[in-house]
């Protein structure tokens, strides 16, 4: 999801990225805690919202939407039948519950809403503006290394495992139930375990020789606009309308 969608002159584009990572943040957790249809239905409007002003393809959005309904889809094939309340109808032995449907349309819902939150505020912003967000934000210095290097090296080990699937496949293997299948299998996780111990031993002396002693230093600092001031107040007013909709339903 990072940096897929980096370009861009839209607004959320333009945000600093500190409050775009506090606000996805705050965003994911307002939705999750919800239990109201109303409140949920909101939070997915909003996210599909913010996701038209920052001009992202539809295309792409929707791929990610899919992965995470493929998901949801395996939640909706379990929950209605093994969460208990009052019977909608019965399948054979099977009984699907009135308050197990709901409860997945909530997830469902909270889960698409939140992968929308996530692709506008994440994807429009780059990894280094992230993790200096993060160094910003006072999040725990040895966290965000890893986290910047997870991503930076992610795709290293990503092509390594390709290239053992590609010299498989020239040597004719397929994959099946035996025992050959099995050892394969293990000795390319083993191999990839090996590679990757080399490959962090190897950038670590390479950090080493060029002075790094455990800290990233700041050079650049971010300074508030005012489209950050107004972004801050929109997306306030957009989290606490999520919270008012579910407390009008209440009183």
């Amino acid at each position: 999801m990072l940096e897929e969608h980096l370009k861009g002159n839209s607004i959320i584009h333009k945000l600093d990225p500190r409050i775009k990572l506090i606000y996805a943040f705050i965003f994911s957790l307002v939705i999750a805690l919800q239990n109201d249809l109303g409140s949920v239905i909101t939070g997915l409007a909003i996210g599909i919202g913010l996701v038209l002003l920052a001009r992202i393809e539809i295309k792409e959005v929707l791929k990610r939407l899919l992965g995470v309904d493929w998901f949801i889809l395996l939640l909706w094939l379990i929950i209605p039948l093994t969460y208990p309340g009052d019977t909608f109808f019965r399948i054979s032995c099977f009984k699907i519950t009135y308050q197990g449907i709901l409860f997945t349309i909530l997830l469902t819902i909270k889960a698409n809403a939140i992968m929308l939150i996530l692709v506008c505020f994440l994807a429009t912003s780059s990894i280094f503006d992230i993790v200096h967000s993060m160094l910003h934000l006072r999040i725990p210095e040895k966290l965000v290394f890893l986290f910047f290097l997870m991503f930076r090296y992610i795709w290293v080990l990503s092509d390594e495992y390709e290239k053992m699937v590609k010299a498989l496949k020239a040597r004719s293997f397929k994959l099946g139930n035996s025992i050959h299948t099995y050892r394969t299998i293990g000795y390319i996780v083993g191999g990839l375990l090996v590679k990757s111990y080399n490959r962090a031993e190897n950038l670590f002396r390479a950090m080493v020789c060029r002075g790094f002693n455990g800290k990233f230093w700041l050079l650049d600092h971010f300074k508030f606009s005012i489209i950050d001031i107004v972004g801050i107040s929109l997306l306030t007013t957009l989290n606490l309308a999520i919270i008012i909709i579910k407390w009008k339903k209440i009183l």
